[in-house]
């Protein structure tokens, strides 16, 4: 109980207008590791940017412990809760991909959109999901296809096998996925790619 009260007071600390105030919470923050998720995780939904910015980065920075729970707040009702989550998850880097591979064949559809936009922010660190994000192509959602698509281009020559893929969804329904598919195939630069993406 004394350090649930030590984690929140630490957390709210995050958002103090001094420096080092703030850079002393996000230390003990850290030392303190997997018993601080929780509080940093419901700080993500915090409307004071300092505090969530500061929980992502302590978050990526405890690493591994945080992710099933990362994973679980992409799908958070709290919007920008779930949306930094996925900022957190991005900057965890390789260590997360698995977790979000399996997360692009979520149940929950705001579950696959964040994990598609995680994997977009990790960009190099994310080539293992080239094949899920190829596959999340054809979601049944646009936020999905389109965060799919954004990766992808994120990720340039290193999503060449995603390019058939891609060519398909030249012709989807939604305009913007067919945007970002176009410029994904330009960022990878084959000349198969170029080509499919000047047929828009």
């Amino acid at each position: 109980m004394e350090q649930s009260r030590e984690i929140e007071e630490l957390v709210e600390e995050l958002g103090d207008e001094d420096d080092e105030t703030q850079d002393a919470a996000t230390s003990a923050l850290i030392d303190i590791g997997a018993p601080a998720v929780p509080a940093l995780i419901e700080a993500l939904g915090y409307d004071i940017w300092d505090v969530c910015d500061g929980a992502a980065d302590i978050l990526a920075q405890i690493g591994e412990p945080a992710i099933p729970e990362l994973i679980e707040a992409l799908g958070d009702e709290i919007k920008h809760r779930s949306l930094n989550a996925a900022d957190a998850l991005g900057r965890l880097g390789e260590a997360a991909v698995p977790a979000l591979i399996q997360a692009l064949s979520d149940s929950y559809q705001p579950v696959r959109e964040n994990a598609a936009r995680a994997l977009g922010i990790m960009r190099n660190s994310a080539v293992a999901a080239v094949p899920a994000l190829s596959q999340a192509l054809r979601d049944e959602d646009v936020e999905v296809r389109t965060n799919a698509a954004v990766a992808l281009a994120h990720l340039g020559k290193s999503a060449s096998d995603a390019v058939p893929m891609l060519k398909e969804v030249l012709y989807d329904e939604s305009e913007r996925v067919r945007e970002h598919a176009a410029f994904a195939l330009e960022q990878i630069g084959t000349p198969e790619a170029t080509t499919a993406s000047n047929q828009l």
